[in-house]
This record gives structure tokens, C-alpha cells and sequence, in this order.
């Protein structure tokens, strides 16, 4: 399912958003000022975490490769098939998940479930995740896997199958967690470990 997500604040956080605001005339009524001024605090906490900013996705040449999130690179594996780009997106990072290319969405494998820190081996195992899959039509393919790390909620996505996204479009929010973007041997890759990346704005390299 797709939907547009342009408000200044991100649809996965109205109900949090409305909870807040309710707290707020509550306690406002009853007059606990001590308790609306806590409820204040978590408003604004909850409108910076699903904040929702417009972007100016910068011009790119063909197979440039932006990160599909915010966060910082904590590892960059090779292996047999190709590059593992690794990325931890910390609470306070720009929750937006969007499309590192012009691509289709060729697959996509969600599966519920904890939020355990990814630190605990189990995490692998029980943790909600995505796995997702873009080619493009030069059939550049790259994998992307999004993980919840200690997350405040669920992922969620607003893609389908066989959908055309352009660069930098919005296809999702994680509040928190760990992302893993595979790209082939012939890749280039133009970032360095312990680099800060925003999502649809840093490029990560070029597909082949």
C-alpha cells in the first residue's frame, strides 16, 4: 500500500502526536500543571522524532546511490557477491526512510516482531525487520535491510511490489534501528566508516 506522507510531521506519529495533545488539554482541565508540563515535554520529543522535513534531493548522475536513511556507518563489509553497507540510525535521527535510486521495487519480505537492542544475539532472529529489494532498468540490484534497534514503534512501510519510486522518495519510517544497503562487487563506493549520513542526500557510490 502506498500513501502520501508530506505533513510536516510523519502519519506513523499522529496517534502518539494526538495522545500528547490530549494529555495536555487534560491536564490543563484538572489544572496538574506539574503533569502538563511533563506532557508538553513529550510532545515536542515526539514531534522532533517524527518530524518530516522536505528535502531538495540533489542532482545525481546515472547509478548514483544515496543512503536511504540517517544515521551513522558502522561497517563496511566486503563479501563473495558484493558490498555491506551498514548503518545505525540512533532515536534522534530523521526517522524517513527513502529510495536510494530511481528503481522498482522487485521484492519486499516483512516480518514482525521484537525490538530488542541489536547488540543481543537473539535480535537477528526476533527482531522486526524488512528486506527489500530495488532493480533498476540498467538491472542494477540492491538489497536493503532495515532491522528495529530499541525502537518506540513498528516499522512502517508504504510500498508494494512492483512499484516505481524515484530518488529520494519516502517509502517509510524507523523510529530507530540498523540498516544493511548490499550492492554488487562493481559498485563504487564513495564513504568511509564512522560517516554521518542523511537519507536522499548523501551519496553512497555509484552501481556499475
Amino acid at each position: 500500500m502506498t500513501t502520501n506522507d508530506t505533513f510536516i510531521v510523519s502519519k506513523a506519529g499522529y496517534t502518539y502526536v494526538a495522545i500528547a495533545i490530549g494529555a495536555i488539554l487534560v491536564f490543563t482541565f484538572l489544572d496538574f500543571t506539574f503533569l502538563r508540563f511533563f506532557s508538553v515535554i513529550g510532545l515536542i520529543v515526539l514531534v522532533y522524532i517524527y518530524r518530516n522535513p522536505e528535502l531538495e534531493i540533489p542532482y545525481m548522475q546515472k547509478g548514483a546511490l544515496l543512503s536511504p536513511v540517517d544515521g551513522k556507518i558502522i561497517a563496511i563489509n566486503t563479501l563473495d557477491h558484493g558490498y555491506e553497507i551498514v548503518i545505525k540510525s540512533s532515536l534522534f535521527d530523521i526517522s524517513i526512510l527513502r529510495a536510494p535510486f530511481f528503481s522498482s521495487v522487485r521484492s519486499i519480505n516483512l516480518r514482525r516482531g521484537a525490538r530488542l537492542s541489536t547488540e543481543i544475539k537473539k535480535a537477528a532472529l526476533l527482531n522486526e525487520k524488512v528486506e527489500l529489494v530495488f532493480e533498476d532498468r540498467y538491472n542494477n540490484v540492491v538489497h536493503v535491510e532495515h532491522m528495529l534497534d530499541n525502537s518506540i514503534d513498528d516499522l512502517n512501510l508504504y510500498l508494494h511490489e512492483e512499484l516505481d519510486v524515484t530518488q529520494g522518495r519516502r517509502y517509510g519510517v524507523m523510529t530507530q534501528g540498523k540498516t544493511v544497503i548490499s550492492v554488487p562487487l562493481s559498485s563504487r563506493l564513495s564513504v568511509q566508516l564512522d560517516s554521518q549520513v542523511k537519507a536522499g542526500e548523501t551519496l553512497l557510490g555509484y552501481l556499475s
